[in-house]
Order: C-alpha cells, then sequence, then structure tokens
C-alpha cells in the first residue's frame, strides 16, 4: 500500500511516497517547486530510477541468457519503498530484491534513499548495496520535474547556467528513445549557459554524457535561481513535453541504449557493475536562491 510522509522545517515542506521513493512535493520561500504530475503532460513529479536510465532496445534487456521486457527506467519508479520518518524533516527509503523483481532483473540488491529537508533546500542521498557474490549491473537517476517557470517572466527566457563552460557530448536520440553515435548539432550554448526553450526546441530531451559539471542552475530572467548539486551522477539530462510547465533536471548514472543494442545486460553501455558486498554512494541537492 502506497504511503507518504510530510516533511516540515521552519516554513518548508516536502512530501514524500512511497510509490517509486518519490518526491510529491517541496514548499518553499511560499511556493511549490514541484511539478503537479498533470497527465496531459507527464503524470509523475520526482521519481526514483533503477536499474536502468532511459530506454532500452525493444523494450526489453538480456542477462544469464534470457531476455526480459522492462519499461523505460526499469521497475524502480512503480515498486514500493519501505518509508520510515528518521526526524520532523527527514526520512529513509528502502528497496530490496524479492520474487517480483528477481522476476524482472535477475540479481539481488538494496537500494536506500536518504531524504532531508532544511532552512535552504532539499538533499537526497543514494546507496546501491550488492548483498549477492556475483556482480550486480545497474544504473540509478533522480528524475525530478521543477515548476517551470517558477519565477514569473517570459518561459522563453529562462536558461540552465552549468559551473563550467565544457565540450559536452550530447547525442542525437533517435526514435524510441535510443542513443545514436551522432553529436547533436546546434545547441545553444552560449559558454556555460543554455537557452532552454531553444534547446529542447531541438529535441524533447538532452543528455549531457561525461560531463565535468557538478551544478547547474535554473535561471530565471528576474535571476531567482534553482540550484542543483550532483555527485557521482556523470550525466545530467534536461527533458520536458512541449507545453508542459515544468522542467526535469536529472541526474543519471547510465543511458539509453545505443541504437541496435542487443548485448547483455554488464555489456550496456553506462551500466554500473558493483562488485560482491559492495556499495556505492550518490547525491542530489537543490536550492532555491
Amino acid at each position: 500500500m502506497t504511503t507518504e510522509l510530510v516533511l516540515t522545517h521552519g516554513g518548508s515542506s516536502a512530501t514524500l511516497s512511497s510509490l517509486g521513493a518519490e518526491l510529491m512535493s517541496w514548499r518553499t520561500g511560499g511556493r511549490e517547486m514541484i511539478w503537479n504530475g498533470d497527465a496531459r503532460w507527464w503524470p509523475r513529479r520526482a521519481p526514483t530510477l533503477f536499474p536502468f536510465n532511459g530506454w532500452l532496445n525493444g523494450g526489453q534487456f538480456r542477462a544469464k541468457g534470457q531476455v526480459y521486457p522492462t519499461n523505460v527506467h526499469g521497475f524502480g519508479r512503480d515498486t514500493e519503498f519501505a518509508l520510515e520518518r528518521t526526524g520532523d524533516a527527514s526520512a529513509l527509503l528502502r528497496l530490496t530484491d524479492t520474487p517480483e523483481t528477481r522476476a524482472q532483473f535477475p540479481f539481488a540488491f538494496e537500494v536506500v534513499v536518504t531524504a532531508r529537508l532544511d532552512a535552504d533546500g532539499m538533499d537526497f542521498g543514494f546507496e546501491v548495496r550488492n548483498p549477492a557474490e556475483t556482480p550486480l549491473p545497474y544504473a540509478i537517476g533522480f528524475h525530478p520535474g521543477f515548476v517551470s517557470p517558477f519565477d514569473g517572466g517570459d518561459p522563453d527566457a529562462y536558461e540552465i547556467e552549468f559551473e563550467r563552460a565544457e565540450a559536452f557530448d550530447i547525442p542525437r536520440i533517435a526514435p524510441g528513445g535510443l542513443f545514436t553515435d551522432e553529436p547533436l548539432a546546434g545547441v545553444p550554448l552560449r559558454g556555460a549557459r543554455l537557452n532552454v526553450a531553444a534547446a529542447l526546441a531541438l529535441q524533447e530531451s538532452l543528455c549531457f554524457r561525461n560531463a565535468a559539471s557538478r551544478r547547474v542552475d535554473f535561471v530565471a530572467p528576474s535571476g531567482r535561481r534553482l540550484v542543483i548539486e550532483a555527485e557521482g551522477f556523470p550525466n545530467w539530462v534536461v527533458w520536458r513535453k512541449p507545453g508542459g510547465a515544468y522542467l526535469c533536471i536529472e541526474g543519471w548514472s547510465g543511458q539509453g541504449d545505443p541504437l541496435g543494442f542487443v548485448g547483455d545486460v554488464t555489456e550496456k553501455p553506462g551500466m554500473t557493475l558493483l562488485a560482491p558486498g559492495a556499495s556505492r554512494h550518490y547525491r542530489f541537492r537543490f536550492t532555491l536562491a
């Protein structure tokens, strides 16, 4: 049964759902910053992605000599996490493998999400653990959709500012969400700045692979900014459906399948192979400044 938990800190609040370890609401400074989940554009708000990021070729993957059907991003966003309060402003969510998950993904795992609301923003920690005696292939991601425009003004004037100017690896994405080996041409970058509307007119989803920037700012024409920091996620993804009043700014450890990929899941580009008994940590934080 899906449950929700409300966190409070001063005048800020956040709501977490056990389904998909999803952030349903983050209210700060008297405003709601998380998308409302209107199904006409995107029925989700801010789920945790596991064990894949992006689309798989033919909606399936191969593991241990078998073929398994799967949805985009895998099953994590549609699965119940155990949800427990650890304080007025903090919570822990845990997902472990079960017979049901092993029927979809034949590996043992544990995913622990820790969420903390503070005076400035929200902090999420993600830990993936491998309790098995064989390597665990996986990708993990955080997929928050933020209200856009969040501070009024012309929506087409909103920009993303990366921590540094760099030679971004942005692939062209084929129909069906698969990654090509061709770079996306014409991306409107001015140094470290990206005009959101112009960029998404080229392609509905932009994946900035192996980025050096660990911080991006979503900047309103007023100068107000949503500051997003990530650790452990090498790829930034920016996405929305045309017409939606939101913008997803995501951290991915992996990527979608390359066009035509039919290899084993352990050979899939972007997958982490976690050693037996090992764990890996990730962090995602956002602040309204």
